[in-house]
């Protein structure tokens, strides 16, 4: 009755999911192409059948998850479902056609039953927070394994499942397992309905990254900034800072690399009102050019930008709607970064760091002003901020692998045991 009263609710809302999504293709036409596939309705020309289904629901997510992938698909076909024009392109980007790549069906009972009968999935992987009732309950009919893999339920998503607990708890305790990234998020999810043996605290495979010793430039001798993963004002802010620092120190120059790499030309614009040259790039350039800012319009970049970059602001944590972006990147590239309050998708991660002092988290603009210049008049303070990331990333490794063997093992049908490496 509960999934019922869910699908007529989420039926009246269609229009309006439809129309959202028309909207924003008005700013990435990508909303638009292959739009039945949110319907339910696929092209299945090699019959793929039998596959490992697992949704990646963005750009960060496909880019966390793409080990995962790789390892499952050495011994299965994979359908990798997405839900955003970013992710899409990067999953393409990464896999090729080594890996189906769709949009997923909105979660209403006919859309998911046709992906299932489409493909057959033989598993469903949901990574991090893809809590989809439908799609979990379609697949708990066919008795399929349900993983829930780098597992993390915020305390704000938490609340709000809680609210719903009569209904929520049933979808929960569908789940075969869930490969969470800490005891707090172990919790949560004992709390929402999946029973404690289910569940293996594993840490993230975020921090299953390689670290990288050897900066692609002597970052002392080239003083650059870099904003990454910026959101709407925060560019803003970013711009005023820099404008100030430029005054004190003449040499340093400014990359700005959106979320969406659709917001270029509005920056480029932005930094036209503020009276600065800008140009945009869809790759690296070979050098950055002094007094004038850099734009990329591109995505997978970050990592290389990390590495030749003399300190990073990592966006989407100035404003509380975002809730923050990956901060593991930069601290694998050896570079100095600087959070906004607002971390809340990452808040177990960001305590990592914080407890070694391996990161400046800051409150304001007049804050992230400040953090700008104390890293920017000290070595050491970089250099020692850059050992101590590095050293949070390496003590963290290892949960990619723990959970690439069980959920092999799952898919197999073999038994598994129980893993609680992080507690």
């Amino acid at each position: 009755m509960n999934l019922f009263f869910y699908n007529f609710v989420f039926s009246l809302f269609l229009p309006f999911i439809a129309g959202r999504i028309f909207f924003k293709s008005l700013r990435d036409s990508d909303y638009r192409k292959h739009f039945s596939n949110r319907l339910g309705i696929y092209k299945n020309k090699d019959n793929l059948k039998e596959v490992v289904w697992f949704h990646a629901v963005s750009l960060g997510e496909v880019i966390s998850s793409q080990k995962i992938v790789k390892k499952i698909l050495k011994e299965n076909n994979v359908i990798l479902s997405v839900t955003t024009p970013t992710g899409l392109r990067e999953a393409n980007k990464i896999f090729g056609e080594d890996v189906k790549v769709v949009y997923a069906p909105w979660d209403f009972q006919w859309f998911v039953s046709n992906f299932f009968r489409t493909f057959e999935p033989k598993s469903l992987i949901l990574f991090e927070t893809e809590i989809w009732p439908n799609i979990i309950s379609v697949a708990s009919n066919r008795k399929i394994p349900i993983i829930l893999s780098n597992g993390r339920m915020s305390e704000s998503s938490f609340q709000r499942y809680k609210k719903f607990n009569f209904f929520s708890k049933q979808i929960f305790r569908k789940i075969t397992h869930a490969f969470v990234q800490s005891e707090a998020h172990k919790k949560r999810f004992i709390m929402l309905g999946i029973d404690s043996y289910k569940i293996s605290n594993v840490g993230s495979v975020k921090f299953d990254i390689e670290i990288n010793t050897h900066p692609e430039i002597n970052k002392d001798d080239n003083k650059i900034i870099l904003a990454a993963s910026t959101h709407k004002h925060e560019d803003e802010l970013i711009i005023n800072a820099y404008m100030k620092l430029i005054e004190e120190f003449k040499e340093i120059k400014l990359i700005i690399v959106p979320r969406h790499p659709d917001r270029s030309e509005s920056i480029s614009n932005l930094l036209d009102e503020y009276k600065l040259v800008s140009s945009i790039y869809d790759y690296v350039p070979n050098e950055f050019t002094e007094n004038e800012v850099t734009v990329i319009k591109a995505t997978g970049l970050l990592n290389k930008l990390y590495s030749q970059s003399t300190i990073a602001f990592v966006g989407g944590s100035l404003f509380k709607e975002y809730g923050g972006h990956n901060i593991i990147e930069p601290a694998s590239q050896g570079c100095p970064f600087i959070i906004g309050p607002f971390m809340k998708n990452f808040y177990d991660i960001v305590e990592e760091f914080s407890n070694y002092d391996a990161c400046i988290q800051i409150q304001d603009e007049k804050e992230l002003l400040n953090a700008f210049k104390a890293l920017l008049n000290s070595d050491k303070l970089r250099h020692d901020m850059s050992e101590r990331a590095a050293e949070v990333c390496l003590k963290n490794q290892g949960s990619l692998n723990e959970q690439c063997n069980t959920i092999l093992k799952i898919i197999r049908g073999d038994k598994i045991e129980i893993s609680n490496s992080n507690n």
